[in-house]
Protein backbone atom coordinates (compact mmCIF):
# COMPACT_ATOMS: atom_id res chain seq x y z
CA UNK A 1 0.00 0.00 0.00
CA UNK A 2 1.14 3.66 -1.07
CA UNK A 3 2.15 5.61 1.97
CA UNK A 4 -0.11 8.85 2.04
CA UNK A 5 0.99 11.72 -0.05
CA UNK A 6 1.39 15.42 2.24
CA UNK A 7 -0.06 18.19 0.85
CA UNK A 8 1.84 21.59 2.19
CA UNK A 9 -0.05 24.93 1.53
CA UNK A 10 1.38 27.40 4.06
CA UNK A 11 3.09 31.01 3.37
CA UNK A 12 6.49 29.44 5.52
CA UNK A 13 8.95 28.87 2.54
CA UNK A 14 11.23 25.72 2.66
CA UNK A 15 9.17 23.13 4.37
CA UNK A 16 9.38 20.96 1.89
CA UNK A 17 12.78 20.58 1.81
CA UNK A 18 12.76 20.38 5.12
CA UNK A 19 11.01 17.08 5.27
CA UNK A 20 12.49 15.79 1.88
CA UNK A 21 15.83 15.94 3.70
CA UNK A 22 15.13 14.59 6.64
CA UNK A 23 13.25 11.34 5.01
CA UNK A 24 13.40 11.34 1.22
CA UNK A 25 10.85 8.70 0.67
CA UNK A 26 8.10 11.22 1.83
CA UNK A 27 6.16 11.87 -0.99
CA UNK A 28 4.90 15.52 -0.87
CA UNK A 29 2.77 17.85 -3.00
CA UNK A 30 3.78 21.73 -2.45
CA UNK A 31 0.68 23.71 -3.49
CA UNK A 32 1.97 27.43 -4.59
CA UNK A 33 -0.92 29.75 -4.84
CA UNK A 34 -0.51 33.76 -4.60
CA UNK A 35 -3.93 34.21 -2.89
CA UNK A 36 -1.86 32.97 -0.12
CA UNK A 37 1.16 34.97 1.09
CA UNK A 38 2.83 35.76 4.62
CA UNK A 39 5.49 36.16 7.24
CA UNK A 40 5.73 35.47 10.78
CA UNK A 41 2.69 35.31 12.64
CA UNK A 42 0.74 37.40 9.92
CA UNK A 43 -1.19 35.70 7.12
CA UNK A 44 -2.24 37.50 3.92
CA UNK A 45 -5.05 35.02 2.25
CA UNK A 46 -7.69 35.67 -0.01
CA UNK A 47 -9.50 32.87 -0.84
CA UNK A 48 -11.66 33.58 -3.59
CA UNK A 49 -8.14 34.02 -5.48
CA UNK A 50 -7.34 30.53 -5.63
CA UNK A 51 -6.70 28.91 -8.96
CA UNK A 52 -8.83 25.93 -9.68
CA UNK A 53 -5.71 23.47 -9.90
CA UNK A 54 -5.25 24.97 -6.16
CA UNK A 55 -8.86 23.91 -4.92
CA UNK A 56 -8.54 20.78 -6.57
CA UNK A 57 -5.73 19.93 -5.12
CA UNK A 58 -6.50 21.00 -1.57
CA UNK A 59 -10.06 18.84 -1.96
CA UNK A 60 -8.28 15.64 -2.65
CA UNK A 61 -5.69 16.56 0.93
CA UNK A 62 -6.00 13.79 2.62
CA UNK A 63 -3.04 14.92 5.14
CA UNK A 64 -2.44 18.44 5.14
CA UNK A 65 0.26 21.09 6.71
CA UNK A 66 -1.09 24.48 6.56
CA UNK A 67 -1.49 27.78 9.24
CA UNK A 68 -4.99 27.58 11.08
CA UNK A 69 -6.17 30.88 10.07
CA UNK A 70 -5.63 29.77 6.15
CA UNK A 71 -7.98 26.33 6.99
CA UNK A 72 -10.54 28.43 8.44
CA UNK A 73 -10.44 30.69 5.93
CA UNK A 74 -10.91 28.45 3.30
CA UNK A 75 -13.65 26.61 4.87
CA UNK A 76 -15.34 29.53 6.01
CA UNK A 77 -15.35 30.10 2.13
CA UNK A 78 -15.99 26.85 1.18
CA UNK A 79 -17.62 24.41 3.24
CA UNK A 80 -16.16 21.50 0.95
CA UNK A 81 -12.95 22.52 0.05
CA UNK A 82 -11.23 20.32 2.34
CA UNK A 83 -13.17 16.97 1.73
CA UNK A 84 -10.72 14.79 1.75
CA UNK A 85 -9.04 15.77 5.14
CA UNK A 86 -8.11 13.18 7.60
CA UNK A 87 -5.29 15.27 9.62
CA UNK A 88 -4.25 18.24 9.48
CA UNK A 89 -0.80 19.82 11.03
CA UNK A 90 -0.92 23.35 12.07
CA UNK A 91 2.21 25.31 11.33
CA UNK A 92 1.20 27.27 14.50
CA UNK A 93 1.25 26.18 18.44
CA UNK A 94 -2.66 28.32 18.97
CA UNK A 95 -5.17 26.82 16.65
CA UNK A 96 -8.35 29.23 17.98
CA UNK A 97 -8.59 30.81 14.60
CA UNK A 98 -10.35 27.03 13.63
CA UNK A 99 -13.00 27.26 16.69
CA UNK A 100 -13.35 31.05 15.45
CA UNK A 101 -15.00 29.78 12.29
CA UNK A 102 -18.72 29.74 14.00
CA UNK A 103 -19.69 28.09 10.19
CA UNK A 104 -17.49 24.67 11.43
CA UNK A 105 -20.05 22.04 12.49
CA UNK A 106 -19.29 19.68 15.38
CA UNK A 107 -20.05 16.50 12.76
CA UNK A 108 -16.92 17.37 10.30
CA UNK A 109 -14.61 18.82 12.64
CA UNK A 110 -15.10 15.53 13.97
CA UNK A 111 -14.32 13.80 10.90
CA UNK A 112 -10.63 14.95 10.85
CA UNK A 113 -7.95 15.51 12.92
CA UNK A 114 -5.56 18.32 14.21
CA UNK A 115 -2.94 18.46 15.70
CA UNK A 116 -0.73 21.35 17.12
CA UNK A 117 3.24 22.53 16.24
CA UNK A 118 4.32 21.67 19.71
CA UNK A 119 7.51 21.04 21.40
CA UNK A 120 9.75 23.57 19.46
CA UNK A 121 8.81 26.86 20.55
CA UNK A 122 9.54 27.25 24.23
CA UNK A 123 13.53 28.39 24.02
CA UNK A 124 12.79 31.36 21.37
CA UNK A 125 9.96 32.56 22.77
CA UNK A 126 12.15 31.93 26.33
CA UNK A 127 14.72 34.36 24.92
CA UNK A 128 12.72 36.52 23.92
CA UNK A 129 10.75 37.49 26.91
CA UNK A 130 14.11 37.40 28.97
CA UNK A 131 15.46 39.61 26.39
CA UNK A 132 12.39 41.61 27.13
CA UNK A 133 12.95 42.19 30.33
CA UNK A 134 16.46 42.61 30.84
CA UNK A 135 16.02 45.26 27.94
CA UNK A 136 13.46 47.02 30.24
CA UNK A 137 15.67 46.62 33.85
CA UNK A 138 18.84 48.16 31.85
CA UNK A 139 16.92 50.32 29.89
CA UNK A 140 18.71 49.79 26.61
CA UNK A 141 16.34 51.78 24.81
CA UNK A 142 17.16 54.97 26.60
CA UNK A 143 21.06 54.13 26.00
CA UNK A 144 20.30 54.05 22.16
CA UNK A 145 18.64 57.25 22.00
CA UNK A 146 21.41 58.53 24.10
CA UNK A 147 23.83 57.39 21.53
CA UNK A 148 21.40 58.83 18.87
CA UNK A 149 21.94 62.20 20.52
CA UNK A 150 25.65 61.40 21.06
CA UNK A 151 24.96 62.29 24.93
CA UNK A 152 27.62 60.25 27.43
CA UNK A 153 24.88 59.12 30.12
CA UNK A 154 22.27 61.08 28.94
CA UNK A 155 19.80 58.86 30.41
CA UNK A 156 22.21 57.75 33.77
CA UNK A 157 18.91 58.09 35.82
CA UNK A 158 17.27 55.74 34.22
CA UNK A 159 20.67 53.36 33.28
CA UNK A 160 21.90 53.47 36.99
CA UNK A 161 18.49 52.94 38.31
CA UNK A 162 18.16 49.61 37.45
CA UNK A 163 16.99 46.20 39.62
CA UNK A 164 18.94 42.58 39.76
CA UNK A 165 16.86 39.93 38.33
CA UNK A 166 17.67 38.15 41.38
CA UNK A 167 15.64 40.25 42.96
CA UNK A 168 12.40 39.77 40.65
CA UNK A 169 9.80 37.38 40.80
CA UNK A 170 7.94 36.25 37.36
CA UNK A 171 4.40 35.30 37.39
CA UNK A 172 3.64 32.58 34.00
CA UNK A 173 -0.09 33.02 33.46
CA UNK A 174 -0.28 29.38 31.68
CA UNK A 175 2.24 26.50 32.89
CA UNK A 176 2.48 24.69 29.55
CA UNK A 177 5.88 23.56 27.75
CA UNK A 178 5.99 27.16 26.67
CA UNK A 179 5.28 28.48 30.05
CA UNK A 180 7.66 26.25 32.01
CA UNK A 181 10.22 26.91 29.47
CA UNK A 182 10.25 30.81 30.16
CA UNK A 183 10.41 30.20 33.76
CA UNK A 184 12.94 27.85 34.07
CA UNK A 185 15.32 30.39 31.58
CA UNK A 186 14.11 33.33 34.40
CA UNK A 187 15.66 30.91 37.48
CA UNK A 188 18.76 30.82 35.27
CA UNK A 189 18.76 34.74 36.39
CA UNK A 190 17.77 33.97 39.86
CA UNK A 191 14.16 34.93 39.29
CA UNK A 192 11.48 33.76 41.34
CA UNK A 193 8.72 31.80 39.65
CA UNK A 194 5.04 32.29 39.93
CA UNK A 195 2.71 29.96 38.09
CA UNK A 196 -0.64 30.01 37.42
CA UNK A 197 -3.31 27.75 35.99
CA UNK A 198 -6.36 26.68 36.58
CA UNK A 199 -5.86 22.66 36.93
CA UNK A 200 -5.47 21.51 40.62
CA UNK A 201 -1.78 20.27 41.41
CA UNK A 202 -0.49 17.93 44.70
CA UNK A 203 1.30 21.00 46.89
CA UNK A 204 4.01 18.15 46.38
CA UNK A 205 3.43 17.52 42.34
CA UNK A 206 6.51 20.04 40.77
CA UNK A 207 6.45 21.88 37.39
CA UNK A 208 9.81 22.86 36.17
CA UNK A 209 10.68 25.77 36.77
CA UNK A 210 8.03 26.63 39.03
CA UNK A 211 8.71 27.69 42.47
CA UNK A 212 5.24 28.11 43.01
CA UNK A 213 1.97 26.97 41.75
CA UNK A 214 -1.20 28.45 42.15
CA UNK A 215 -4.62 28.83 40.84
CA UNK A 216 -5.84 32.26 42.32
CA UNK A 217 -5.58 34.33 39.48
CA UNK A 218 -5.28 37.82 41.96
CA UNK A 219 -2.40 35.72 44.42
CA UNK A 220 -0.19 35.64 40.72
CA UNK A 221 -0.51 39.20 39.88
CA UNK A 222 0.09 40.68 43.21
CA UNK A 223 3.57 38.73 43.65
CA UNK A 224 4.62 39.49 40.48
CA UNK A 225 7.10 42.27 39.23
CA UNK A 226 6.55 40.86 35.92
CA UNK A 227 3.87 39.39 34.27
CA UNK A 228 3.86 37.11 31.46
CA UNK A 229 0.78 35.57 29.79
CA UNK A 230 1.02 32.22 27.54
CA UNK A 231 -2.23 31.98 27.98
CA UNK A 232 -4.19 30.43 24.70
CA UNK A 233 -7.34 31.89 23.68
CA UNK A 234 -10.11 29.42 24.69
CA UNK A 235 -13.46 30.83 25.82
CA UNK A 236 -12.11 30.58 29.59
CA UNK A 237 -8.64 33.13 28.57
CA UNK A 238 -10.84 35.44 26.04
CA UNK A 239 -10.96 39.04 28.22
CA UNK A 240 -9.59 36.90 31.48
CA UNK A 241 -7.48 40.20 32.50
CA UNK A 242 -10.06 42.31 31.09
CA UNK A 243 -11.98 45.30 33.31
CA UNK A 244 -10.55 45.58 37.12
CA UNK A 245 -8.53 42.37 36.78
CA UNK A 246 -5.21 43.82 36.96
CA UNK A 247 -6.29 45.88 39.86
CA UNK A 248 -5.22 43.15 42.26
CA UNK A 249 -1.16 43.71 40.71
CA UNK A 250 -1.70 47.65 41.71
CA UNK A 251 0.49 48.80 44.64
CA UNK A 252 -3.24 49.93 46.35
CA UNK A 253 -3.61 46.06 46.44
CA UNK A 254 -0.60 44.93 47.98
CA UNK A 255 0.97 44.33 44.25
CA UNK A 256 4.08 45.79 42.85
CA UNK A 257 3.30 48.13 39.77
CA UNK A 258 4.45 44.97 37.74
CA UNK A 259 5.39 45.35 33.97
CA UNK A 260 2.66 43.28 31.92
CA UNK A 261 3.88 40.89 28.89
CA UNK A 262 2.17 38.85 26.69
CA UNK A 263 3.34 36.30 24.37
CA UNK A 264 0.21 34.00 24.54
CA UNK A 265 -2.67 35.45 22.61
CA UNK A 266 -4.04 38.99 22.39
CA UNK A 267 -7.43 38.38 23.39
CA UNK A 268 -7.07 37.57 27.14
CA UNK A 269 -6.71 41.45 27.49
CA UNK A 270 -8.89 44.45 25.04
CA UNK A 271 -6.87 47.33 24.32
CA UNK A 272 -9.46 49.71 26.36
CA UNK A 273 -8.75 47.40 29.32
CA UNK A 274 -4.77 46.91 28.76
CA UNK A 275 -4.76 51.30 28.49
CA UNK A 276 -6.89 51.76 31.55
CA UNK A 277 -4.58 49.72 33.50
CA UNK A 278 -1.59 51.22 32.19
CA UNK A 279 -3.13 54.85 33.30
CA UNK A 280 -4.73 53.43 36.85
CA UNK A 281 -0.86 52.57 37.32
CA UNK A 282 -2.30 48.64 37.90
CA UNK A 283 0.53 47.74 35.85
CA UNK A 284 3.86 50.18 34.38
CA UNK A 285 4.57 49.15 31.30
CA UNK A 286 3.58 46.90 28.58
CA UNK A 287 5.58 44.83 26.49
CA UNK A 288 3.36 43.46 23.47
CA UNK A 289 4.13 40.54 20.84
CA UNK A 290 0.51 39.77 20.17
CA UNK A 291 -2.72 41.74 20.28
CA UNK A 292 -6.53 41.36 19.48
CA UNK A 293 -6.41 42.12 15.63
CA UNK A 294 -2.97 41.50 13.61
CA UNK A 295 -1.97 43.30 12.24
CA UNK A 296 -2.31 46.05 14.51
CA UNK A 297 -4.63 49.06 12.83
CA UNK A 298 -2.53 52.20 12.60
CA UNK A 299 -5.43 54.11 14.46
CA UNK A 300 -4.08 51.74 17.37
CA UNK A 301 -3.49 54.31 20.99
CA UNK A 302 -0.67 51.49 21.86
CA UNK A 303 1.32 52.64 19.40
CA UNK A 304 1.75 56.17 20.65
CA UNK A 305 2.56 54.93 24.13
CA UNK A 306 5.78 55.66 25.64
CA UNK A 307 5.02 52.62 28.21
CA UNK A 308 4.29 50.45 25.41
CA UNK A 309 6.56 47.71 23.63
CA UNK A 310 5.03 46.27 20.22
CA UNK A 311 6.12 44.04 18.74
CA UNK A 312 4.65 41.77 15.22
CA UNK A 313 4.05 38.36 16.91
CA UNK A 314 7.35 37.90 16.16
CA UNK A 315 8.50 35.93 19.83
CA UNK A 316 8.35 32.55 18.25
CA UNK A 317 8.09 31.59 14.87
CA UNK A 318 7.76 28.37 12.73
CA UNK A 319 11.80 27.25 11.32
CA UNK A 320 11.45 24.96 8.98
CA UNK A 321 14.18 22.94 9.87
CA UNK A 322 11.88 22.33 13.24
CA UNK A 323 9.20 21.12 11.11
CA UNK A 324 10.52 17.56 10.49
CA UNK A 325 10.94 16.57 15.09
CA UNK A 326 7.14 17.29 15.21
CA UNK A 327 5.93 16.25 11.94
CA UNK A 328 7.38 12.83 10.90
CA UNK A 329 6.84 10.98 14.16
CA UNK A 330 3.11 11.89 13.89
CA UNK A 331 3.37 10.77 9.90
CA UNK A 332 4.42 7.48 11.37
CA UNK A 333 1.77 7.12 13.61
CA UNK A 334 -0.80 8.19 11.45
CA UNK A 335 0.71 5.85 9.01
CA UNK A 336 0.16 3.09 11.42
CA UNK A 337 -3.20 3.74 12.59
CA UNK A 338 -1.80 4.84 16.41
CA UNK A 339 -3.00 7.90 18.33
CA UNK A 340 -1.33 11.05 17.21
CA UNK A 341 0.80 13.08 19.38
CA UNK A 342 -0.46 17.02 20.32
CA UNK A 343 -4.01 16.51 18.98
CA UNK A 344 -6.73 18.96 19.46
CA UNK A 345 -9.27 17.99 21.68
CA UNK A 346 -12.33 19.59 19.72
CA UNK A 347 -14.69 20.05 23.31
CA UNK A 348 -11.39 21.90 25.10
CA UNK A 349 -10.76 23.63 21.64
CA UNK A 350 -6.74 23.58 22.31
Amino acid sequence: MAAPTVTIFTSIQGIAQSLHDADPSLPVEVIQDDALNGYGGTIHFDPPSLRPETKLALKNAQILISEPAVVAQLLEHDASALSSLRWCQSTYAGVEAIFNNSSLTNTFLLSWKLTRFAGCFGPPIAEWCLARIIGHERHFAASAEDQNKKSWAGSKDAILGYRYLSSLTLSVLGCGDIGRCIAKAAKAFGMKTVGYGKTSRKSDELLEGIDEYTTSLPDALQKADYIVSVLPSTTETRGLLNGTALIDSSKMFGGKCPVFINVGRGDVIGENSLLGALDSQWISAAILDVFEVEPLPKESRLWCRSDVVISPHVSGLTQRKDVPKVFLENYRLFVEGRELKYVVDWDKRY
